[in-house]
């Protein structure tokens, strides 16, 4: 049986697979010695710090466990700032320790 790969044409997708997930711009597919990847750039916003943003990327297309389709590079940036916020906002206040005068 044969299946049809998904066009990412113009998108940019989050990929997951068992131990992490990545932002890609614009991906599309490419054989690499014999294996299947998605290859594409990653996004500003795509990794702490922004270390790896603008560098060339590939996943393995076997490894992927599912992805989201953005319909932009700002849609998904847009979405990942929200992300963030959230997740601030649920952070626990920490308290400091105060010695009480004697």
């Amino acid at each position: 049986m044969k299946y049809r790969l998904p066009d990412f044409a113009g998108k940019t997708v989050s990929f997951s697979t068992a131990d992490s997930t990545l932002g890609v711009e614009e991906p599309r597919f490419e054989t690499q010695g014999g294996r299947l990847f998605v290859v594409g750039i990653v996004p500003k916003g795509a990794t702490t710090s922004d270390w790896a943003a603008g560098v060339r990327c590939a996943v393995a297309w076997e490894a992927v466990t599912d992805y989201l389709i953005f319909e932009s590079v700002a849609d998904y940036s847009a979405r990942l700032a929200q992300s963030h916020r959230k997740k601030s906002l649920k952070a626990p206040k920490t308290e400091t320790m105060r010695e009480t005068p004697r």
